[in-house]
């Protein structure tokens, strides 16, 4: 049998990208991008996101492709209601993929290749297009829920997650991927996932110890943390946390608390030497991709 250690090992192997998982996603990515350049007057592009910032879980599942538009569309667009460049994304995309297969998001026009698949391995379920002007010290994006522009800087997310990667040996981002993997399992009670990256930002502390450690000491100091209000790490935009609603939190924290007690019992089982009872602990708490052997 496996240790807890060793199967938290292959835990973290299994939430790496397989190369067909790379080339599908590279594959459907570039194939937006060629669209979006075709239609609209396009600076640059870049990856974002948790895929940009090698914090994507599995399956995947909004992959952002950032869009810095040029002067033309800034002319055009920047003094209009924000949602008229997301539905302008929408249209263009529709003529590709469908009007089943295309919708509008907050920030983001979001093209959805495997909408009804049970199916889930394997594939890139979702890119997120996301249009954006450059205004110098950051960039401004669109916001349909808020009806206005809102500045952000994914550059500077992803600067600080390099740094903190290498603060923690490396062990940051599978250490991430794990618990944003927990979340998805629970029914995604911290929302959006990318609070779950802000939080972990503050909350994991170098020395790292090991994983079983460092995913348990998460949730207890999430579970204290939930109700804050989490800024903008960058400094621009709205709260990441403002999704989280009062309900939201009150459920968040339930989940927190279950998942807490359950990893204190499994380490307990661990220091036992009952390396059986703690890796199926693990697994239901972790979900699926949890090993058992």
């Amino acid at each position: 049998m496996i240790t807890t250690q060793e199967a938290f090992e292959k835990y973290r192997q299994r939430l790496e990208l397989s190369e067909t998982e790379r080339k599908d996603t590279i594959k459907r990515h570039t194939e937006v991008r060629e669209l979006i350049r075709a239609d609209f007057a396009v600076d640059r592009d870049i990856l974002t996101g948790s895929y940009g910032r090698s914090t994507k879980t599995k399956p995947l599942k909004d992959v952002d492709v950032f869009f810095i538009l040029g002067q033309k569309e800034r002319d055009k667009y920047r003094n209009k209601a924000p949602s008229e460049l997301i539905d302008a994304f929408v249209k263009t995309l529709k003529k590709e993929y469908g009007e089943d297969a295309v919708e509008p998001g907050r920030r983001c026009a979001t093209v959805e290749f495997e909408k009804n698949t049970k199916d889930e391995e394997g594939k890139v379920l979702s890119i997120d297009a996301v249009p954006a002007f450059d205004i110098g010290d950051c960039y401004e994006i669109p916001d349909r829920v808020l009806g206005k522009w809102i500045k952000t800087d994914p550059e500077i997310h992803a600067e600080q997650a390099t740094k903190k990667n290498k603060e923690l040996g490396g062990k940051w981002v599978p250490l991430v991927k794990m618990v944003k993997r927990w979340n998805r399992s629970a029914g995604k009670p911290i929302k959006p996932s990318f609070l779950i990256e802000v939080m972990m930002q503050d909350l994991v502390d170098a020395p790292f110890t090991t994983y079983p450690s460092e995913v348990r000491r998460f949730f207890a100091a999430a579970l204290d943390g939930i109700g804050r209000s989490w800024p903008d790490p960058a400094g621009y935009g709205p709260p990441v946390s403002d999704q989280m609603t009062p309900q939201l939190i009150i459920a968040a924290k339930e989940q927190l608390r279950q998942a807490e007690m359950k990893a204190a019992t499994a380490v307990r089982y661990e220091q036992q030497g009952r390396q059986g009872d703690a890796i199926a602990l693990w697994r239901e708490i972790m979900g699926k991709y949890f090993p058992t052997s």
